[in-house]
């Protein structure tokens, strides 16, 4: 047993803390949130011109020429200095044709929009609600998310265009703490929505703070980066987006790892049963037996079958009203150290048969 362990069991509130973080590290193990946060970020990756376009036309709409100007500093700012004034150029130069076409505005919505089907697909996975999650939902929770998501933008815009926070340290923190805010008011609505369940507002707080925290984390990553990078001679703009890409992946991963933490909280989903923190779905008592339940069993069974197979005696499975006999297995390997954070408990019966002649 880990020191951790031993220190979960001794203190009911370590306990409590070290299930809910194994029922964590198990959904994200179970859905596999590391292969979403790549498909989600190649997405993003591919829709992300049509998102900054659409932002810049309504920037354009306006006629303020700070806005403008910092809307551009914006873009600049995900975009590495070697990348950045040919993105920039391009994405105004876009931004002016496409915005006189209302069909070209509706390209642009429906690229943003498969950004956020396909968040609202991988929330679905998590809380495992996918036959509420229908086409025409998709859509829909998907409009309301980019129509927030670019408000709040604008607002960010906006704040850092009327905001002076200063080089001080002080400064730098208020920049940090307003920006976490804004992505927070930029998530919640995902979060709310995307479920397709009965979430209430309290539970989805922790993942929206956990992911809002994160991606401004990793924005001052970025942006330590594009000052480092910048002092370079001749910056790639192949590195540049390969860091765009990588920033990419680990916001869609954030931003998922948020979803599986209010679904374990809750309580939620079908691959985990605690008791929920924060409203949710009632623990289930009668779920099956617990995990040293089955470890006891398994390693009993463990030693039953290789007495057997010393003696060279065969072995008859029951289930139910039936039975099977089965030849002496070559080899029984029993895996009940599951390690840390948990995971399935396996036994495991080989046979190596002679070939038939």
């Amino acid at each position: 047993m880990s020191v951790l362990s031993r220190v979960a069991n001794a203190d009911p509130r370590f306990e409590r803390a070290f299930v809910l973080l194994r029922a964590i590290v198990h959904e994200i193990r179970t859905e596999r949130l590391t292969f979403m946060a790549a498909s989600i970020a190649y997405h993003a990756f591919v829709s992300l011109l049509p998102l900054l376009l659409l932002v810049l036309a309504v920037v354009a709409r306006l006629g303020d020429q700070s806005l403008e100007e910092a809307f551009q500093q914006f873009v600049a700012s995900v975009i590495t200095p070697g990348a950045a004034p040919i993105f920039v150029g391009e994405l105004s130069d876009a931004g002016g044709s496409a915005g006189v076409s209302l069909l070209g505005g509706a390209v642009l919505i429906w690229g943003t929009l498969r950004i956020f089907r396909g968040l609202d697909t991988a929330f679905s996975d998590i809380y495992e609600s996918e036959a509420a999650n229908t086409f025409a939902d998709q859509v829909s929770d998907g409009i309301l998310v980019l129509v927030v998501f670019a408000l709040t933008i604008l607002a960010a815009i906006f704040v850092e265009s009327q905001l002076t926070f200063g080089n001080s340290g002080l400064g730098w923190l208020l920049h940090r703490l307003v920006l976490v805010a804004l992505i927070a008011v930029a998530l919640f609505p995902m979060y709310y929505v995307f479920p397709d369940s009965d979430v209430g507002v309290a539970e989805v707080l922790p993942g929206v703070l956990f992911a809002a925290v994160g991606l401004a984390s990793f924005e001052t990553l970025f942006q330590l980066y594009a000052s480092v990078s910048s002092k370079a001679q001749d910056p790639s703009i192949v590195a540049g987006i390969l860091v765009l890409l990588t920033w990419l992946y680990f916001s869609g991963l954030v931003i998922l790892l948020g979803a599986a933490i209010n679904a374990v909280l809750s309580n939620r989903s079908r691959d985990v049963n605690v008791r929920p923190l924060l409203g949710g779905v009632d623990y289930d008592n009668s779920s099956g037996p617990s995990r040293d339940e089955v470890t006891r069993a398994l390693e009993a069974l463990e030693h039953a079958l290789e007495a057997a197979s010393e003696s060279d005696a065969e072995i008859t499975v029951a289930a139910g009203d039936r039975q099977v006999t089965l030849p002496r297995p070559d080899s029984v390997v029993a895996e009940t150290d599951v390690g840390l954070f948990g995971g399935p408990v396996t036994l495991e019966l080989s046979w190596s048969p002679r070939e038939s002649e």
